[in-house]
């Protein structure tokens, strides 16, 4: 049975946290080792990368978070998932410079803004529990308020799994697998999925 856990908006001081969290989380993930492939600077990289584009992004990002950040879900409302350029150059931009990660992945990320549906969705940009937590349902639970508000609003929820292992998980809570892709020249596949509105219980 799975325990119930406190889900909140994580605070502007939290982000470093919620970063590390995140790294660890990513950690073995297919396209994160394919972007950063040395197994020895990767984790440090990947909380500098999470957390440079966080603050940059932080007006137009929802985070939500486990009550000890163990896990944490990032999401972009309708409207607000494009990075703008001025995002681009706070966040993207300095991320990149600090943790320099493969071209050819950094392509591939910037690239997938073209999967993106034309009408207005929540974006799932990034949702993660660190391995010693994964299993008890946290990541369902970090999920649920949003996806409770998008079944209330009528608005579908659109991301990209960079894990084909995650696809069942993602399954469970209502999201459909749209295609199979190739992330990079070169890289592992990644998996647009797609949720659409239930229909509220009375």
């Amino acid at each position: 049975m799975n325990e119930a856990i406190e889900v909140r908006v994580a605070k502007r001081d939290e982000v470093r946290q919620v970063a590390a969290s995140l790294a660890t989380a990513f950690y073995d993930d297919p396209v994160i080792s394919f972007a950063y492939p040395s197994d020895t600077t990767r984790l440090r990289r990947l909380e500098v990368f999470f957390a440079t584009q966080a603050r940059a992004l932080w007006k137009q990002r929802e985070i939500h978070i486990a009550d000890d950040s163990s896990s944490a879900a990032i999401w972009a409302r309708p409207g607000e998932w494009k990075m703008s350029t001025l995002g681009l150059l706070r966040g993207i931009v300095p991320a990149t410079l600090r943790t320099r990660p493969k071209l050819a992945a950094l392509r591939g990320y910037l690239g997938t803004d073209r999967l993106h549906p034309d009408e207005p969705h929540w974006y799932l940009e990034a949702l993660g529990t660190v391995p010693a937590q994964q299993g008890k349902g946290l990541g369902a639970q970090v999920l649920a308020p949003v996806l409770r508000q998008c079944d209330e609003e009528g608005v579908p929820v659109w991301t990209w799994s960079s894990n084909e292992n995650n696809l069942a998980f993602y399954h469970r809570q209502g999201f459909e697998v749209l295609d199979k892709l190739e992330f990079a020249p070169g890289g592992p596949p990644i998996f647009p999925i797609r949720r659409d509105p239930r229909p509220l219980e009375l």
